[in-house]
């Protein structure tokens, strides 16, 4: 195991972030440049850890292109961790908030935002009370008085989690989602998003824009100060060529404990799933482990398939945000099938019928129990039959 963000023990206070090194990929990153920031976080290869991989660098560089021209650049902080089987965003927020802060004061000086918003779910109260502690001690310090960092507190649905729904509850509305990306249509713009929702008027003093928004997921923001502190290369020592550095993993299901722990890009599933969880009971064997909600499962004869994107998309699954459910030889495969479309027809924003219709007739076509659907949001593994 290899520990960069779950490092030590739990800091507590802003002096303790200091000690440990905090605070150096903020004064690096005031005192070099964005262009410097962004060659950095190129070198890195550092890919978002909110489940779909995406270069950081190439996004942080879509907010700045454009100039001044399209409008305000604002810095949004994803945690609203809706996927079923993750727990690392929570995790890291109760171990160091001071990381997460530092990491979106880097993107906001870089992308030129002067408002940052950390979006927590309602349910998330001490990971809230940590990043609100973390603020107001930042805040005193005076690290950044020309940026604001403001706490948004969002419903338990998994649509929460999707980035342009999230701008909406930002903006006071239902979690839906809009048409466009938000490196297009940002917060706060009265442009046509073609969305359920039309944007606010603003006042007669303020032009139509864009604002291009950065959203980032709480881990990938909490790995920047350490790649501008210590430098891409640095961070590609950690890893493989295609999937540097680590990852936060959860492992639940039918193992012998649940566990959340960071690993460097590489590990073997097996090695996370033994150390986390303990394996599963004697006399069973593992069968399938589902790594995201809408990945394939992988069958329990791959899990020496290193964890990293490449290999698990090779192996037909997906690394998606590094939660695992694990389900034994006990497991079966159709109700597996059934609490997954379930959990996705009811989950659904409704806004098309391919997903919405199609989720509830593949729900209803499935001769698997309908007795224990996987609720919303909470479940860290889907119900199955036992034999």
């Amino acid at each position: 195991m290899t520990a960069m963000l779950l490092d030590g023990a739990p800091v507590t206070s802003l002096v303790e972030h200091v000690e440990r090194g905090g605070g150096t990929g903020w004064q690096r990153a005031a005192h070099d440049g964005a262009e410097r920031v962004l060659d950095e976080l190129e070198r890195s290869g550092l890919r978002g850890r909110g489940g779909a991989g995406f270069s950081t660098a190439t996004k942080w560089r879509s907010i700045v292109s454009g100039g001044a021209d399209v409008g305000e650049r604002f810095v949004v902080a994803n945690g609203a961790e809706g996927e079923p089987g993750t727990f690392k965003d929570r995790a890291l927020l109760r171990h160091n908030p001071f990381l997460l802060l530092e990491g979106a004061l880097i993107a906001a000086r870089t992308v030129g935002a002067r408002r940052v918003f950390v979006a927590l779910k309602s349910s998330f109260q001490v990971e809230a009370d940590a990043v609100a502690s973390a603020a107001s001690e930042i805040d005193a310090a005076r690290w950044a008085p020309d940026i604001e960092i403001a706490l948004v507190r969002g419903p338990d649905e998994y649509l929460f989690g999707e980035e342009k729904a999230l701008l909406e509850v930002i903006e006071g509305e239902e979690p839906l989602p809009r048409l466009f990306p938000p490196y297009l249509y940002g917060l706060f713009t009265t442009s046509p998003q073609i969305g359920w929702s039309a944007g606010r008027s603003l006042p007669d003093d303020r032009r139509d824009a864009s604002n291009p928004t950065l959203v980032n997921n709480i881990e990938t923001l909490s790995a920047i100060p350490a790649i501008v502190a210590n430098g891409g290369g640095w961070y590609r020592r950690f890893g493989t060529a295609e999937s540097p550095g680590t990852m936060i993993c959860t492992v639940s299901g039918d193992t012998v404990r649940h566990g959340v722990g960071e690993y460097e890009l590489g590990t073997p599933l097996s090695t996370v799933i033994a150390e986390l969880g303990g394996g599963v009971a004697d006399g069973r064997a593992i069968k399938y482990v589902l790594s995201g909600i809408s990945n394939p499962v992988l069958p329990g004869e791959l899990t020496e398939t290193p964890l990293t994107y490449e290999h698990m998309d090779a192996a037909g699954a997906g690394l998606g945000t590094g939660g695992f459910i694990v389900y034994d030889d006990r497991t079966d495969p159709a109700e597996l099938a059934h609490a997954v479309s379930t959990f996705l027809a009811v989950e659904s924003c409704g806004q098309c019928s391919a997903c919405k219709l199609g989720c509830q007739h593949v729900t209803a076509s499935s001769v698997a129990s309908t007795e224990s659907p996987m609720e919303p949001s909470t479940a860290s593994s889907a119900p199955v039959s036992r034999a």
